[in-house]
């Protein structure tokens, strides 16, 4: 018979070490490629060494944008109240520098306004955070140089290159052209209300240190008993300013659940891995392992778990984290057992050290809690571009006060052990917990969705719909020899279910995820669904040479999609039929 599966050893989880791991790492300032963040990974390889992992410190090269002294003046017109003295601004990662850019100013409340402001040739001032979404929007828009208004008391530190990674030569072309800032509380309300006056103009000087560094990433291992594979655990542990819950409590969350996982029986490995580049090289970190460890994470990683930011004041579960079909059922398990409640997830997205969408990983979450829309503790920033519904990680995020004052230890606790029950489900259980019936039943909505709406007639989807439909009875049949394994000593018979969810993943995931497909980044701007599908659906309503150049992009598209669920039919189907 199988072994019978084993508890979360939950009641190991210690208040008093994970608040002592984050107020050790918010000593330093955790900059991207400094000797304080070496400092900061040293501490960890230590602790991670002391409960029994086996670690590896690397260095290597990355593209790390480090912002520098910056200020921002009302050089003409406006309010008298910021006209005499300087406005407090900070400038951002991959930005642009300027010894003093002098310009007439134009408000537009959002990135899609700026054309019809006329910012060419202008300074734009935008409420909200700096975004490379927004950035992008403004050079396009003509504008010479950009100021976010940030809503909340202290001013966010943001990064704004729609590049993911390191950039290789072509996708230098881009970076921030221009000079970026940012303004937060009254003075952000009093430079808003100035410019909207009309006839100010506005002087931005700013300094940002963009280039190669050397930067560490530390990788640490518990392996498995039966199986090679792994499930990867991350987080990033560089920073801005302390950065106590952004990434510290995450970083102790790991250390914690390392301790915790290092005296369980292990069916496969648990791989920790801690980035540098993620907050000043937009996931330089996580890149480059990807991009140089691709065929080791190919055969042998069965998930990716990332965490960030635990454990904050006032915080609640974040029951929309990130979290793909095939990897929802687990993570809703495990909340409902320790928080109750449903756990609905939402797509994953552009964000987060998702570096593995690529090569086929199945991926969750990334902060599983956050403040409430209308708490104290709330981002105002991030109430208001949500409609109220989350106040993001609250007001201190980015910010000089994100300091330990700001933890909660029972709240870190909580999410700690949400944590841990996830890792222990994929690390013990024979059969991965990853449910493709689920991820089959998305695709085959979405393509019948795509036939009965404007894309009908189009391009004749029957086929890939007939391949979705193939798809639900091949899962479904993969996921009964998995039930029927739970009762089993067939250890031969668990590899091969295993191996055919891993394939599965790897035929699906980055059809659904990216755009440039395995061995590429895609840029950090949002997918609200699957890229393949985004063709498709514009081409209904579509009209003369726009509908010809849809027509090209959405045929091999729907190529794309249609081998990709025959691929992970026929590798479903041949489990269950080597069982027969």
């Amino acid at each position: 018979m199988a072994r019978k599966a084993l508890a979360p050893p939950y009641d190991t989880v210690s208040t008093k070490r994970l608040m002592g791991d984050t107020e050790a790492l918010a000593r330093w300032v955790r900059l991207s490629g400094t000797p304080e963040e070496l400092e900061a990974f040293r501490y960890t390889q230590k602790q991670l060494r002391a409960a029994g992992c086996k670690t590896q410190l690397l260095m290597h090269d990355a593209f790390i944008s480090l912002p520098g002294p910056a200020s921002l003046a009302l050089v003409q017109g406006g309010d008298s109240r910021i006209s005499s003295r300087a406005v407090p601004c900070v400038t951002h990662s991959f930005a642009a520098s300027t010894g003093g850019l002098e310009a007439a100013a134009v408000y537009a409340a959002t990135p899609a306004d700026l054309p019809a402001a006329q910012a060419a040739g202008r300074i734009a001032v935008l409420d909200g955070l700096a975004s490379p979404a927004g950035v992008q929007a403004g050079q396009a828009a003509g504008a010479v140089g950009l100021v976010f208004l940030n809503r909340d008391p202290y001013v966010h530190e943001m990064i704004v290159s729609t590049v993911w990674g390191s950039p290789s030569a072509e996708a230098m072309d881009r970076m921030p052209r221009i000079p970026v800032v940012s303004v937060a509380g009254h003075d952000a309300d009093a430079l808003r209300t100035a410019v909207r006056g009309g006839q100010t103009r506005l002087r931005i000087t700013a300094s940002v240190d963009t280039g190669w560094r050397k930067t560490p990433l530390l990788v640490a291992d518990l392996p498995g008993t039966v199986e090679d594979t792994f499930v990867m655990f991350t987080g990033h542990l560089d920073s801005w300013h302390r950065g106590a819950m952004d990434n510290g409590t995450a970083n102790a969350t790991m250390l914690e659940i390392a301790r915790a996982m290092a005296k369980v029986r292990r069916y496969r490995g648990i791989r920790f891995a801690f980035w540098s580049g993620h907050s000043h090289g937009r996931y330089s970190g996580s890149t480059w392992y990807a991009d140089h460890y691709w065929h080791d994470l190919d055969a042998h990683c069965i998930a990716h778990v990332n965490v960030d930011s635990t454990g904050g004041k006032g915080s609640i579960i974040n029951r929309h984290a990130y979290a793909m079909p095939e990897t929802q059922g687990v993570a809703d398990t495990v909340v409902r057992s320790l928080a109750g409640g449903r756990f609905q997830g939402q797509r994953i997205g552009r964000m987060g050290d998702q570096s593995f969408l690529g090569v086929g990983v199945p991926s969750l979450l990334m902060d599983i809690s956050e403040q409430a829309g209308d708490s104290p503790e709330a981002s105002r920033d991030f109430s208001v571009f949500s409609g109220g519904n989350t106040g993001g990680l609250g007001w201190w995020w980015h910010t000089t006060e994100d300091t330990p004052d700001k933890i909660d230890p029972a709240l870190l606790e909580r999410d700690c052990k949400i944590y841990l029950g996830i890792v222990h489900a994929f690390a013990t259980s024979p059969v991965a917990p990853l449910d493709y019936t689920a991820t089959a039943t998305m695709w085959l909505k979405q393509l019948q969705d795509l036939r009965k709406g404007a894309a009908a007639g189009a391009l004749d989807v029957r086929p890939a719909i007939a391949e979705a439909a193939r798809l639900v009875r091949a899962t479904q049949g993969l996921a009964r020899r998995a039930r029927a394994l739970a009762r089993s000593s067939d250890r031969r018979a668990v590899r091969q279910v295993n191996a055919a969810l891993m394939a599965i993943g790897r035929a699906l995931i980055p059809i659904d995820y990216t755009e440039r497909g395995r061995f590429d980044h895609d840029p950090a701007v949002a997918h609200r669904e699957p890229p393949h599908l985004a063709a498709l659906k514009a081409l209904g309503s579509a009209k003369g040479d726009e509908a010809r150049h849809l027509a090209v992009r959405a045929a091999r598209d729907l190529n794309a999609i249609r081998h990709a669920l025959a691929t992970a039919s026929a590798t479903a189907e041949s489990v269950t039929r080597r069982r027969a």
